[in-house]
């Protein structure tokens, strides 16, 4: 199992290069004897036959750079319990899966890929945090609770689709009513909420409701929008001849655009702050927010962790390219004809 499996393309392209000089260099070799004397007069000058020593060296390159390549692809071992001591808060991410968010209109990426996007990377940057997750649309959904295993997490964050709710529509009050219940408001450490949606909201006493109890509890909602003002279709099936049908209403395309209106009063009433998603390096301007929060010590506790076994690749690509820069191309002259040096 590898943790950066994409970092498989390094690994190619390095082998292919190395092939390919490889091979120009021998060419260049065979060129250079031929124009230096005839293969007769060759064996004729030479004390022995060329040794195999460049070949080994040249393997040796290859298989070092081949053994680095995989282990930037971090390959993982056994799972393990690891103690929890560091500082840390409590977060519970609230996404929307409405149909809304299946809009193509960030790049020609659906609005749903782009948020896990964000989340997946937002929560490769967490450490000693813990992390629930609460879907919603018309209705809400626990998918995830509280807990230090990032791993979970992310499967779950997987597997969410518009299909997992029946009821559509955007309920941000309820998402927010449901993540606050997920906290334990007898625990020391900080609460966040990180709020993910497109703000289509019409609720509006229900959602200052919820609004005003984050408020209370003195919990902040950070926003995060998703989507374009110039707004995008939203796709529903196929037909028959593969062109996509997109939701119509009273026989009209139905556009849905980003209300930035609700995201911005929800980040601002609960001393929080909204971030307009465009692409995937948002992640890191919303992990810069809530790394302004007050962490609290946090011990005790344990999360599920892989074991790394990407340095084992490191030093016997380090050893093998150390063995090769020691073994000489050449066999010194004064050693005897038949030493098995000259065989290799």
């Amino acid at each position: 199992m590898f943790k950066n499996p994409e970092n498989i393309s390094l690994l190619l392209i390095t082998a292919i290069w190395v092939a390919v000089l490889w091979r120009v260099a021998s060419r260049d070799i065979r060129r250079r004897r031929e124009a230096f004397a005839s293969v007769t007069m060759l064996d004729r000058i030479a004390s022995h036959k060329p040794t195999r020593r460049p070949v080994f060296k040249w393997a040796m390159v290859l298989v070092g750079l081949m053994l680095m390549g995989g282990g930037l692809m971090r390959p993982q071992g056994s799972i393990f319990e690891e103690d929890v001591v560091g500082q840390g808060l409590d977060l519970v991410v609230a996404l929307d899966i409405s149909k809304s968010m299946y809009a193509t209109d960030i790049e020609g990426n659906s609005r749903l890929e782009i948020a896990k996007a964000i989340l997946g990377r937002m929560v490769n940057g967490l450490r000693d945090d813990r992390v629930g997750l609460v879907v919603f649309a018309g209705e809400t959904m626990v998918q995830s609770p509280l807990s230090y295993d990032k791993g979970a997490f992310l499967t779950f964050l997987e597997r969410v689709s518009p299909n997992l709710l029946t009821k559509q529509g955007t309920n941000l009050a309820g998402a927010i009513q449901t993540s606050l219940d997920r906290f334990d408001m007898t625990a020391s450490q900080s609460k966040v909420i990180l709020l993910i949606s497109d703000g289509e909201d019409k609720d509006k006493q229900r959602l200052q409701a919820a609004i005003d109890e984050a408020g209370r509890k003195k919990i902040p909602v950070f926003t995060v929008g998703i989507g374009s003002e110039k707004g995008g279709r939203i796709p529903v099936s196929r037909n028959w001849f593969g062109d996509v049908e997109y939701l119509r209403h009273k026989g009209q395309v139905v556009i849905t655009r980003l209300e930035e209106t609700n995201l911005n009063e929800i980040a601002e009433k609960t001393g929080a702050r909204y971030f307009r998603a465009s692409d995937i390096s948002s992640a890191k301007e919303v992990i810069g927010g809530l790394d302004g929060i007050k962490r609290v010590v946090v011990t005790g506790g344990t999360r599920l962790v892989r074991r790394e076994l990407y340095y084992i690749l490191v030093l016997l690509a380090f050893f093998l390219l150390l063995l090769e820069w020691m073994v000489s191309e050449r066999i010194p002259y004064e050693r005897e004809r038949d030493h098995w040096l000259k065989r290799i």
